[in-house]
């Protein structure tokens, strides 16, 4: 054996040699000298290939090669050739940028890669590098500020859905989110995992978007197409626009095999808490208890009342008898809301390999990601992504390209939402002042029971510790295509793709709580296919001074979705997570849902001397989910592109300008089963199950929704690209909409569908980059604006206002002639004249109902982002800005309710002083004294008041006014008012809730440093990158109270405007470490 070793060695020993006698070293540098880290250098005529490091060097051997070529390629450059001889062993080398090569190659409609310049229709990418250092376990949030048109509001939990609206709204009830293109592969972008929404089961739970799940660490790059005009191609399935994501592949250009690892560490805390008041504590009308003579008949000491309410007495270090039956101190505890939450931690870790030939390229990569949120047990995610991409060139002219995608994630304990009782978090939200974590346990008694000590107030302990709920989802989401080039210019791509979406959920509620004593039990599960199959025919030719792009395909696209609901609603034993333990059930529900869209499409781009283009697109959709004399519909685009700067000498101030104009049209189909009614589960009489029809009433009629869109366009750059410039105006509307309108009862139905209403989209958006420093120091900047308004144009005969969502009696309504989004609620009355706050004879607030609070939507959103770089190190932020848009906060009207909101204290000193010290009876208070004269103190205030507020008069109509004297000034009134009746009064007043939602925030934050390449090339390390991360870090700027985001509200959906019970802000500290080996 040793002999056979020796053997090969000198066998080998001269091949060796002499494979290693030809090594290229060298550095690569820009203009300035700053070195250019991962630029291509290939052997020409071969497979051999490198790229330089961090510090600009590289090496490559070219083995037998003793004179060549080799090619340096790098994105933004002019490629680079530069011949070697034998004798060459050391070669620097210098790339110029290119302006041609600045040009942008941009994924349009159908995965179609064209020249951003001759495109007549809006599109932007996404910075995709700080998602994977600052980012979210929703990558969507991360998607915040990134560009102009599209707005982003957070979930606010790390597993809830993420709004994103691009121009505006264009349906009144049904999904305004865009479709989402995952390696061509089209996602629902619906809330709830795999369609779980089809049921209201009433419990708040946000079970986040499919698409969410994604591994950052996997993502290429984001394109999106912001309206119909570019997204037509796609169909009814993008009247919302579209997201088009593509997923890293392995890089040509080198034969070796490249690992890269990526490890982030999360912190997540609560940022604030609302401004509570511990002055006061439990108690009535200034009182420690709620009903006076209320003492222990033992000790003698007051008994600290049951009564949810922080009106009592002030904190005077009294003796009383707590809760719990022992003696102890009336005192405040000011961490008591603090002590329910905790630190939340999340990890990722993503590990990839990666080898490309100039055959085939393979990636493969494992994500996982594990953490918590800032309640115990609360919010718990496991989750493992698997990401393969590769492709083959079978011949010369025929290549495979497929990707695989599969995400297992389990959660345990999404959080319940919207003030619901197994919110954990919501009644704390109240804690009374001298309350403590001590009250609250043991939180279950020796009944098996959820210890409280009033009605409304449940335990939050008994949420964590005895209520749960687990949902499991299985993901995949595949693709094969071949791509045939038939002749020069021809070729053939077909495709077929899905996902399947996969979800278990259990849920359930331990017997013994006060709001369900006797348990709930639910089993949950939903499977949804997506499938595709799609063939396209592409041609390109150039004659002359004339160039054509042109394509012709079709699709069919299927849906088809099975669930079933089970349910037992009262459970026979305690902690039994079964069926089997249910002694009452609801109706079980099954769904099978199929839907099939057929397409035939074409578009054609012509272009003349690089300098004009024009554009046609045309396709029609046969949707099954409409009748059969409606279910085929036609809609075309057209646009067009001057490049105005071929007609300017070329200087150094202009270097690209152009001008561009559109117009398309959309159709849309409805959901499942809106044309025939049909039989459901109505309930079990007397142990048999009955049926009953659909209370909706449906529709054979139906016709598809429609958006026509019109766009024009200016983008310029200047100063050698250094500055870029890209404005957009827009016009839309979307009619036919397909609306549940309610019917009058002795129909036999509740309501039904039928086609009304027409919303309208009109804005603009810009967008602003600049290099401000180019040289060893680099400073980049890049601004986005955008302002939409989304407007009612109808509604449907003879109605000119729907309800779109509502809380708290505090409504979001469509109305005819007004932005969408109206809130409407309960509102103090003004003088119709003057707009004085009128009140009654008692000093409450006269108040009448369904008034116009404020509208929803923003007046404009914004963004700057900066990124500095300096030899090494880095630094990125972005701020990211709302102005504009109201928000009512339910949560803030409680906290006045229970008196715990330190804006509750305004008068409780001088009522108490009033009542109970002075025994001031109400006509002194209201300066009144003995025989109708004036009272002599009465200047000295004497509770809370309405400010500037006049006494409210009736008119024999009924109309209010202002009281006014005998020469009609108005006559204003200090009608001092119970401070604890001023709170109380807040959920009936619902104005004083309502805040501008405007906000500053600093989104982003990373600071980093690339280890030298010098430091680490021992230890085989290529690149290495150590980065402190934040996100949501600071609220600059804000109009809404202490503790409210004004991000918040109660949905993802369309009725913005509203927020109750929602979850404390959070901020997010992390680090993040990036190896390429």
């Amino acid at each position: 054996m040793e002999k056979l070793k020796l053997s090969l060695i000198l066998l080998f020993f001269p091949l060796i040699i002499f494979s290693q006698k030809n090594i290229i070293k060298g550095k690569i540098t820009d203009k300035t000298g700053e070195p250019l880290l991962g630029v291509s250098i290939l052997l020409k005529d071969s497979q051999i290939g490198t790229t330089s490091d961090l510090d600009g060097n590289y090496s490559i051997n070219t083995k037998e090669k003793t004179e060549g070529v080799l090619i340096f390629n790098y994105l933004g450059f002019a490629v680079k050739n530069v011949n070697f001889t034998k004798n060459t062993k050391d070669l620097t080398v210098v790339l110029i940028e290119s302006a041609e090569q600045l040009e942008e190659i941009v994924v349009t409609a159908l995965g179609i890669k064209r020249d951003k310049k001759s495109l007549s229709y809006s599109t932007q990418g996404v910075n995709t590098e700080d998602m994977t250092e600052a980012r979210s376990s929703n990558f969507l949030n991360a998607l915040s500020g990134k560009a102009a048109g599209v707005q982003i509001t957070n979930s606010s939990t790390p597993t809830g859905s993420t709004r994103v609206i691009i121009r505006g709204l264009t349906s009144i009830t049904g999904n305004n989110q865009p479709l989402y293109i995952l390696d061509g592969v089209p996602l629902d972008s619906s809330s709830g995992d795999a369609g779980v929404s089809v049921w209201d089961e009433g419990d708040d739970i946000d079970l986040g978007s499919p698409i969410s799940g994604i591994n950052p660490d996997d993502i290429d790059s984001i394109q999106i197409l912001k309206g119909a005009n570019a997204s037509a191609l796609y169909g009814s399935r993008a009247s919302n626009g579209v997201v088009i994501i593509t997923t890293k592949k392995a890089k040509k250009g080198t034969s070796k095999i490249n690992v890269n690892v990526n490890s982030n560490l999360s912190i997540v805390s609560n940022r604030e808490y609302p401004n509570y008041q511990y002055s006061y504590g439990a108690g009535n009308g200034g009182r420690l208890v709620q009903n006076t003579g209320q003492l222990d008949p033992t000790t003698g000491l007051p008994m600290v009342g049951s009564y949810n309410r922080a009106y009592g007495a002030p904190f005077l270090g009294q003796q009383v008898l707590d809760y719990n039956g022992t003696v102890g101190t009336y005192a405040p505890d000011i961490n008591n809301v603090k002590d329910l939450y905790q630190t939340g931690v999340v990890n990722t870790n993503t590990f990839s390999i990666s080898r490309a030939t100039d055959k085939n390229t393979l990636r493969f990569s494992y994500g996982k990601t594990i953490g918590d949120h800032v309640i115990k047990r609360m919010e718990e995610i496991n989750r493992d992504n698997i990401a393969l991409r590769m492709s083959q060139n079978i011949t010369d002219k025929l290549t495979a390209n497929v990707s695989f995608i599969y995400t297992h994630q389990k959660v345990n304990n999404r959080m319940y939402q919207n003030g619901s009782n197994r919110n954990p978090a919501n009644n704390y939200m109240y804690m009374l002042p001298n309350m403590s974590q001590s009250n609250l346990l043991p939180y279950i008694n020796e009944n098996n029971e959820a210890f409280q000590y009033e009605g409304d107030f449940n335990n939050p302990y008994w949420n964590i510790f005895e209520n749960s709920n687990q949902d499991i989802t299985n993901r995949v989401v595949a693709n094969i295509t071949l791509n045939w080039t038939i002749l020069k210019g021809l070729k053939l791509k077909t495709r077929i793709n899905g996902a399947i979406n996969n979800v278990d959920r259990q849920e359930f509620n331990n017997k013994g709580a006060d709001y369900d004593p006797n348990g709930l039990y639910r089993e949950v599960n939903i499977s949804r296919e997506n499938w595709n199959y799609e063939a396209i025919l592409n041609y390109t030719k150039k004659f002359n001074d004339l160039s054509l792009v042109s394509l012709i395909g079709v699709n069919r696209f299927d849906v088809r979705t099975d669930g079933n609901r089970l349910t037992a609603i009262s459970l026979v034993e305690r902690d039994i997570m079964s069926l089997s333990n249910g002694d009452e059930f609801a109706p079980e529900i099954f769904i099978n849902n199929n839907k099939r869209i057929n397409s035939v499409y074409g578009s054609v781009s012509l272009g003349y001397q690089k300098t004009y283009f024009l554009d046609f697109t045309a396709r029609n959709d046969w949707a099954s989910t409409l009748p059969a004399s409606n279910n085929s519909y036609f809609y075309p685009s057209v646009g067009g592109t001057i490049l105005f700067s071929e007609f300017i000498p070329r200087n150094d101030i202009l270097t690209f300008g152009k001008i561009r104009a559109s117009y398309a049209q959309v159709g849309n189909d409805t959901g499942f089963n809106q044309i025939r009614n049909s039989y459901v589960q109505g309930g079990n009489y007397n142990n048999t199950d009955w049926v009953a029809l659909e209370r909706i009433r449906k529709n054979l009629e139906l016709k598809p929704e429609l958006t026509s869109s019109t766009e024009f366009g200016i983008e310029a750059k200047f100063f050698n690209n250094r500055i870029s410039f890209d404005g957009t105006y827009y016009k839309s509307s979307t009619n036919n909409q397909i609306i549940n309108v309610s019917t009058t009862p002795t129909s036999g139905f509740v309501g039904k569908f039928l086609n009304a209403g027409e919303i309208q989209n009109e804005g603009m958006e810009l967008f602003l980059s600049a290099k401000l420093f180019d040289k060893k120091f680099k400073w980049s900047t890049d601004i986005n604006w955008s302002k939409n308004e989304s407007f009612v144009a109808s509604l449907f005969d003879g109605v000119e206002s729907r309800l779109v969502r509502s809380w708290f009696n505090v409504g979001v309504f469509a109305e005819v002639g007004e932005p969408f989004g109206n809130i409407r609620g309960n509102s103090q009355l003004v003088d119709p004249e003057t707009g004085t706050p009128l009140v009654l004879a008692n000093g409450r607030a006269a108040w009448e109902s369904n008034q116009l609070l404020g509208n929803a939507q923003p007046d404009w959103i914004g963004s700057i982002r900066n990124s500095f770089s300096y030899k090494g190190f880095s630094l990125n932020f972005l701020v990211d800005v709302k102005m504009g848009g109201d928000l009512y906060s339910g949560t803030m009207a409680k906290t006045y309710n229970h008196g715990v909101h330190a804006g509750t204290l305004e008068g409780r000193e001088e009522w108490l002083l009033s009542t109970l010290i002075l025994g001031e009876n109400n006509n002194e208070r209201q300066g009144r004294g003995l025989f109708g004269n004036n009272y002599a103190d009465s200047d000295r205030p004497k509770g809370r008041i309405y400010e500037n507020s006049a006494l409210g008069v009736q008119d024999a109509d009924g109309n209010w006014a202002a009281e006014r004297d005998a020469n009609g000034e108005i006559i204003y009134t200090q009608r001092w008012l119970n401070p604890q009746v001023y709170g109380f009064d807040g959920l009936q007043d619902q104005r004083r809730f309502v805040y501008d939602a405007s906000y500053v925030k600093l989104r982003e934050v990373t600071f980093g440093y690339n280890i030298p390449h010098r430091l680490i090339k021992k230890i085989k390390i290529k690149n290495a990158k150590i980065s402190v991360v934040g996100r949501n870090l600071w609220t600059i700027y804000r109009n809404t109270p202490q503790g409210i985001d004004p991000e918040s509200g109660t949905t993802s959906g369309n009725g913005q405007g509203i927020e109750y019970g929602s979850f404390l802000p959070t901020r997010t500290f992390g680090v993040n470490v990036k190896l390429v080996f």
